[in-house]
């Protein structure tokens, strides 16, 4: 991409000063005569898809992201290729082309894991548990989001381990299965802390609502419910907007507030209308019908039910649920083989890379591209370079995952540069603490440090943790942060003989992500 827009500017043009329908026109002009090669006009499609989606070109922009993926090989263009497969399932779902969006699921899986990206695979057989979701049968959904959850350590987004998440956590709760339910919307909740996405968080206490409302709480429900905040603007805070009016109806409804629910309802309607989306609009009629049957008007409730069952029927109809059954489950399990031997493959892959190379890597290592430039602690290049040192001679090691505290408050009330000087003391007394107790100190990225405690019990890694934690907590940040103050959570584990270092970060970070559940400032272990 660097190299189009790079291309762009030679030619006197101005990618950033367009949009709307110029941008389309704009784009159509880059591709027809600045961009030379095939994966160049591919993304000026990409691009001219994005501004026709904007526009409410549902079809142009499906066909231009079809005519992009004509465009591109592979197996030299398998990411942008599965990229552009995922924007356009979303497109053709949102279009009611359910058999087309399923067909893009089954070929970004087969591409995903041919290639070896975990995260496009996830999102492929997500979209088939959607579908599944959509049509009606939970049960079957739950099954293909616990395909992605037998291979959760794999995946590099947080985020999108949330979301998965959270759709397993919706299919308990339609199931009623309250007990599993509870124990998932828990494991939710901490990984929310390290994702930060107001749209997410605000699912998790839509979803609190509603276990609340299974229970028998109403008012616990209602009280849930008045605290989902997000940003406006995008498709994912519109369905989430709806949902809460919808469920806000429901809760004012069993508080015996069912006039208020009826207006909240039918408020929500307008907007619904507006969106067009089957899914929600069949959720509001049977709240409707729900609301109306609670004031003893039988005959709007019995109304609204028909209208229910109808969108249902038009589902059933067009969702490719057939296809989405025995066959393609088996197909996925022999996909889960494959990904296992991926992911094994790899390992046996960098300790034959380490084996080969390492003497001529080491001679060749220049202190500038092993550290980080802040802080000059290493980097995730030499963490990569070390790990697989590590597994080559078979050095058991604890790992420590360090994150500060709220730090994004910082940056947003004191200034990116508080920020900074806040990391590069940090850092500072990472270093000076294990300088010499044979530790290695990396800075992740962000506010995110490692540490690798060689030969190391846990009990010993987490009275290490501790005392820097205290370090950090008893430092004096007067003179950076004002009255402020600022700590650490850390999260602790041993490596395992035969894992990959993927799986020991995995459980590492989730002992983090437990110990900001927890309040923050403070140690836990996996």
């Amino acid at each position: 991409m660097d190299t189009l827009l790079n291309k762009i500017s030679d030619s006197g043009l101005d990618a950033s000063a367009v949009t709307g329908e110029e941008a389309i026109i704009f784009w159509n002009h880059i591709r027809q005569h600045v961009a030379t090669t095939a994966i160049e006009q591919a993304q000026c499609l990409i691009i001219s898809s994005e501004y026709r989606s904007e526009l409410k070109q549902a079809q142009a922009s499906i066909d231009e992201l079809k005519a992009a993926l004509n465009l591109l090989s592979l197996p030299q263009d398998a990411e942008v290729m599965l990229e552009v497969k995922e924007s356009l399932s979303e497109r053709l779902v949102d279009s009611g082309d359910y058999h087309g969006a399923l067909n893009e699921y089954i070929s970004a899986s087969t591409i995903a894991v041919e290639h070896g990206y975990i995260d496009a695979y996830a999102m492929a057989v997500l979209g088939m548990g959607n579908l599944c979701d959509a049509y009606g049968d939970h049960n079957r959904a739950l099954r293909y989001y616990q395909k992605i959850d037998s291979i959760d350590h794999a995946i590099s987004s947080r985020s999108l381990r949330l979301r998965y998440k959270l759709y397993m956590l919706s299919c308990y709760i339609e199931l009623n299965r309250a007990a599993a339910a509870n124990d998932l919307i828990r494991e939710c909740e901490e990984l929310s802390i390290l994702v930060s996405d107001k749209i997410l968080t605000g699912q998790i206490l839509l979803y609190q609502s509603k276990l609340y409302r299974m229970q028998k709480k109403p008012e616990e429900a209602l009280q849930t419910i008045g605290n989902v905040q997000y940003s406006a603007g995008n498709i994912h805070s519109d369905w989430l907007s709806n949902m809460v009016r919808l469920e806000l109806a429901h809760c004012l409804s069993e508080t015996g507030r069912s006039h208020i629910a009826q207006l909240v309802l039918h408020s929500a309607d307008k907007r619904i209308k507006g969106h067009a989306s089957p899914i929600l609009s069949k959720k509001l009629s049977d709240s409707l019908s729900d609301i109306y049957q609670a004031q003893g008007n039988f005959q709007k409730a019995l109304s609204y039910q028909k209208t229910g069952y109808r969108i249902e029927s038009d589902l059933m109809k067009n969702i490719p649920i057939t296809e989405l059954g025995a066959s393609q489950l088996r197909r996925l399990s022999r996909f889960e083989l494959q990904l296992k031997l991926i992911l094994s493959e790899l390992e046996n892959k960098e300790l034959k890379e380490t084996t080969e190379t390492q003497k001529n890597t080491v001679a060749q290592l220049q202190q500038d591209v092993f550290t980080d430039p802040l802080t000059n602690l290493h980097n995730r290049r030499w963490l990569d370079v070390k790990l697989k040192d590590l597994l080559l001679h078979d050095t058991p090691f604890a790992l420590m995952v360090i994150d500060i505290d709220h730090f994004k408050s910082i940056n947003d009330e004191l200034s990116h540069l508080v920020g900074d000087k806040a990391i590069v003391n940090v850092s500072h007394e990472l270093s000076a603490y294990f300088k010499f107790r044979g530790a290695s100190c990396v800075r992740f990225g962000g506010e995110e440090f490692l540490v690798i405690l060689e030969k190391s019990t846990l009990e010993q890694a987490e009275m290490h943790a501790e005392n820097y934690r205290e370090r950090i907590f008893q430092f004096k940040w007067n003179d950076i942060l004002g009255e402020r103050g600022l700590t650490v959570s850390i999260g602790i584990t041993l490596h395992r003989e035969g894992e990959n270092t993927q799986r020991t970060f995995y459980r590492a970070d989730k002992a983090l992500y437990r110990a900001k559940a927890n309040g923050r400032n403070q140690v836990c272990t996996e």
